[in-house]
């Protein structure tokens, strides 16, 4: 399985629109793997969030989204999901579309927001062709060849959040962002299913404290490791990275990997491609 990491950034991106931070003129000058997109990743025919930056993902990565089967959205934030891209997968917009349908797995508020949009919302030909279903957390479902996990994120206040599980071929992914520690229920269905790879909220990189519940710095990850570890979850032959780092975190990409390596964790950066 090959999985590419389009957006290693959180919803601000890094450098930050509007920001003039010294952390922020660093990368700038920078560059190179300093440089986050908003969230979201790649496999194959599978695409795990829709924000705003996936446009520029597919320029970069030279991804034909014709041959996008199955998209996974994780929760209602707009760097994870805007819904108006849909409305260019067919029509005027797209001409030729080589998948026939668009299978969208999310939570129910996601699927609320399509249903109830009016400006942007895709045109009756191709809103037919997009299937939303609303998975049951700790269910696994399947797509082809692929089985998924929808688990309970903890991240929104009042709104159910997903991270995914992914298998194929025999190997397993986990896409944890945008989670703080996870729920007790979420490491129980995951005790005894051992990850291949596994991508971890780093939000906040080697700060701690002052956190907002809603996101992990790496002191976490190495929290959710060890329980991990402690539940045959994963063991060292387990692929760790971090991602989803924000422009507070104030670290540049070499620094964090400095630090991650001396606990066996990868940093994320916009355009990493693993294969399994």
């Amino acid at each position: 399985m090959k999985v590419t990491v389009l957006g290693s950034g959180a919803s601000e991106g890094i450098p930050a629109l509007f920001c003039n931070c010294d952390s922020c003129n660093k990368v700038r000058e920078a560059g190179g793997k300093n440089l986050r997109t908003r969230s979201q990743f790649y496999v194959e025919d599978l695409m795990i969030d829709l924000g705003d930056d996936t446009y520029c993902h597919t320029l970069k990565e030279g991804i034909a989204l014709t041959k996008l089967k199955y998209l996974l959205i994780t929760h209602s934030h707009i760097d994870h999901y805007n819904p108006t891209i849909l409305k260019y997968r067919g029509g005027d917009y797209a001409t030729a579309v080589y998948e026939e349908y668009l299978n969208v797995y999310s939570p129910i508020a996601v699927k609320e927001i399509y249903d109830n949009l009016e400006r942007g919302k895709p045109s009756d030909d191709v809103e037919s062709k997009i299937i939303f279903t609303v998975p049951v957390e700790f269910e696994p479902f399947y797509a082809d060849s692929y089985t998924i996990h929808a688990l309970l994120a903890n991240h929104k206040k009042n709104e159910k959040c997903y991270i995914y599980c992914v298998e194929k071929d025999g190997k397993r992914v986990l896409f944890g962002n945008d989670s703080a520690f996870y729920p007790e229920e979420t490491f129980d269905y995951l005790r005894d299913k051992h990850l291949d790879l596994a991508f971890l909220d780093c939000t906040y990189g080697l700060q701690t404290g002052g956190l907002d519940n809603s996101h992990m710095d790496f002191s976490v990850n190495l929290q959710v490791k060890e329980k991990f570890y402690a539940n045959k979850t994963a063991d060292d032959r387990t692929i760790f990275v971090s991602t989803h780092f924000t422009h507070i975190c104030g670290s540049m990409h070499e620094e964090l990997c400095q630090e991650m390596d001396k606990h066996g964790f990868f940093a994320s950066y916009d355009g990493m491609q693993l294969i399994i």
